[in-house]
């Protein structure tokens, strides 16, 4: 029997704001085993790939595995030749003009001498991620006289796997399939470890990647809070907004998910302080807050933002 459970959290702020569409099917709407099959199969959009030997971990800490074994920093010899690949991870697979890379990497420098330079960098990250020279040298980068790319096709890198499954997680909860978005965006949340490249708070040319898997992280930990604070146990929802405010304490749906969800869970104390908490928060912009969240409401479903 077809079985739909409607969760809906409205905006805080009066009507304001849109809510959260969360519509969960039973085992029963497809013939009995559909509830798990497709979760199956999506959640493998985080899984590596067999085939690749060589995978980057860019969220949080850099890391590279070489046949499954951590490439040591003093592997690199040169710290050039890390950043660069870094920088390409971040172009996530588009070619990057030489000129580009040759002042971004050696600012200011003349530039028949940082070609030189490139060609060598580019030389010393081939030798480390590919030692005994088992592939050709596009197995690695896609490279020309005028720009140089990642190849996405033989290097799997995390920020790619993330991106895809948030991106597949968020498409099905537009549509309202919670047993399909759910196992996603839950598997999706515990693969992001932290801000793309941490290490490079400063470069500009990280921030893009960044601010894109960031802005796709809290789409879904917004959407499971939201979820987990409409069920049966609110105490859920604490710990996905808390991640959110981690990274932007400024977030207001989260603060007052917050402050709402640990009142319905009957935290009072603790929902008046992270209350209190947002209220600061609002008086560092200059924004005048909100009234203290009054519980759990329903009410219609309409988009995801």
């Amino acid at each position: 029997m077809k079985t739909t459970l409607l969760y809906a959290i409205q905006s805080r702020r009066g009507d304001a704001g849109a809510a959260f569409d969360v519509s969960r099917r039973g085992a029963g709407d497809n013939g009995g085993d559909a509830a798990e099959t497709p979760a199956k199969g999506e959640a493998a959009l985080l899984g590596t790939r067999e085939t690749a030997t060589i995978r980057i971990q860019s969220l949080g800490a850099f890391s590279v595995l070489r046949d499954k074994q951590a490439v040591r920093t003093s592997d690199w010899q040169s710290k050039k030749a890390r950043e660069l690949l870094k920088l390409l991870v971040a172009r996530r697979g588009r070619p990057v003009a030489r000129p580009y890379l040759m002042e971004t990497l050696w600012p200011g420098e003349e530039p028949p001498r940082v070609a030189n330079r490139l060609s060598v960098a580019l030389s010393t990250i081939r030798s480390v991620l590919d030692p005994r020279r088992r592939f050709p040298p596009d197995r690695i980068f896609l490279a020309d006289s005028d720009s140089v790319a990642i190849n996405l096709a033989a290097v799997e890198v995390d920020l790619e796997r993330f991106l895809a499954a948030a991106s597949e997680g968020l498409r099905f909860l537009r549509r309202g399939e919670t047993y399909r978005w759910m196992p996603i965006l839950e598997a999706a949340t515990l693969a992001y470890t932290g801000d793309f490249l941490e290490e490079n708070p400063y470069d500009d040319w990280a921030v893009p990647a960044r601010e894109e898997a960031r802005a796709a992280y809290i789409a879904g930990a917004r959407a499971l809070a939201i979820c987990a604070a409409a069920s049966a146990e609110p105490d859920g929802a604490a710990p996905y907004f808390l991640r959110i405010l981690e990274l932007d304490r400024y977030d207001e749906q989260a603060c007052l998910g917050l402050v709402a969800a640990m009142a319905d869970a009957g935290r009072h104390g603790d929902a008046n302080r992270h209350y209190a908490s947002y209220r600061s928060a609002m008086g560092d912009l200059g924004v005048e807050p909100a009234p203290f969240p009054s519980g759990r409401r329903g009410g219609p479903i309409t988009t995801v933002r």
